[in-house]
């Protein structure tokens, strides 16, 4: 009776046996692809596995043939164990360039199905594998090869017909039993079968993932909202206006100076870590990154989807920047503060760019929080006044000085002060 324990101890050792075969898979599946560009490793592991499975099938027919005569069927043996040591070498030639293993694979499977068939006749269903080889041939190839793909294609309409009409009766069918030669059509069809789906679920899971790594790529871009609706309408204008919504940019002081003594990895990795940091405050309060520039951060709420809390998560955002850049900074032990400016009202926004496209806003509103950012104070938060209209309940504020802003003109702005 097993124990708790040894229950265990046998999930354990199952599951740290599925992650051996696993990882072991894995590096069968990717031997040789090294070094190709992302598309032509995925075509190329898919020839691994093309080239491993066409090896079990050969490896299945030898055993099958050696079980029921050796010496009548010793060159069929031969040829199997031959055609198995061919293909299962696929990942080596992929040193050479990137489409000598398919050939070679094709090329292979061609000859030895024509040998077999002129051996054991049309009955033994052994031309069928013509058929899958078409159809393995647009994965081992790829779309950026088809003219091999149609040479495979004729070869394959070729090898059928041609094996189907010439060889009715194989050289040694008559010395074989009929029911073997039975036994051998289901082994042919099944197994073709099995490799197929084999290689079709592989190509459709490399398909799945990389169309995964591109929506995630896409997400992380874009606005999922807009990320959607470019998807459907890739061709589409993407343009909104959106009668009132919340703006900021926030800017490190301090960074030129450090960027002067510290080295380029290390000031990346600083940089990293802050842009991190405000990436994750500004998820958790559901606002949206717009872009960064250099040192300098912006961020928008209520676009691309209205809110009416917009005004209030752009403050705690900034209030959450302020709470990271100290964490940091004395972590580090850098000295670095934030600039902030925030504007509320009237925003256009919409994806620009075709090759390298953005999400961005654009308005007086927009330019007023950037100008908002570039006159403030380093450690405060600078508002327009329809911001401080919108939380002057909620907080405390303090008057600015009322200056010119280029493009502007002369502003009423807010220093924010605390919390209410």
């Amino acid at each position: 009776m097993n124990t708790p324990f040894d229950q265990d101890e046998a999930v354990s050792a199952s599951g740290s046996f599925w992650q051996r075969f696993s990882g072991w898979f894995d590096w069968a599946v990717r031997y040789g692809v090294s070094g190709y560009d992302r598309e032509t490793r995925r075509r190329l592991s898919i020839c691994n596995i093309a080239g491993y499975l066409s090896a079990l099938s050969s490896i299945s027919f030898a055993l099958n043939f050696l079980a029921h005569d050796v010496m009548e069927m010793r060159w069929l043996i031969f040829g199997n164990v031959l055609s198995a040591a061919i293909t299962s070498t696929a990942p080596f030639w992929h040193r050479y360039n990137a489409v000598l293993s398919p050939i070679v694979l094709a090329t292979t499977v061609a000859i030895t199905l024509f040998f077999f068939v002129s051996e054991l006749g049309r009955d033994s269903g052994i031309q069928l594998n013509y058929i899958g080889s078409v159809a393995i041939a647009f994965a081992i190839f790829g779309l950026g090869h088809m003219r091999y793909v149609a040479a495979v294609t004729v070869v394959c309409i070729v090898g059928h017909l041609s094996t189907y009409f010439l060889f009715e009766t194989g050289r040694i069918q008559h010395l074989v039993d009929p029911a073997f030669i039975t036994q051998l059509y289901i082994q042919s069809a099944v197994s073709i079968m099995l490799v197929l789906a084999a290689i079709v679920w592989y190509a459709f899971s490399i398909a799945a993932d990389a169309e995964e790594r591109s929506e995630r790529l896409l997400k992380n871009m874009l606005p999922e909202k807009i990320a959607e609706r470019l998807r459907e309408e890739p061709d589409q204008i993407i343009a909104d206006k959106f009668d009132e919504a919340t703006v900021m940019f926030a800017d490190i002081v301090g960074f030129t100076k450090l960027a002067r003594e510290r080295s380029a990895e290390e000031l990346v990795d600083i940089l990293n870590t802050i842009f991190s940091e405000f990436d994750r405050v500004g998820t958790e309060l559901g606002t949206e990154k717009i872009k960064t520039i250099g040192d300098a951060y912006m961020a928008v709420c209520g676009v691309p989807e209205p809110n009416d809390i917009h005004t209030g998560n752009i403050i705690r955002l900034a209030t959450g920047f302020q709470g990271v850049l100290k964490r940091i900074a004395k972590e580090r032990d850098i000295d670095i503060d934030m600039r902030i400016g925030v504007a509320t009202g009237p925003i256009t926004a919409g994806v620009i760019g075709k090759a390298k496209f953005s999400y961005d806003v654009w308005s007086n509103t927009v330019n007023l929080a950037a100008r908002l950012e570039s006159h403030g104070e380093p450690g405060k938060i600078r508002v327009s006044q329809a911001t401080y209209q919108a939380l002057r309940e909620k907080y405390e504020f303090e008057k600015a000085p009322t200056e010119h802003l280029k493009g502007i003109g002369r502003e009423t702005s807010w220093y924010l002060v605390a919390e209410n």
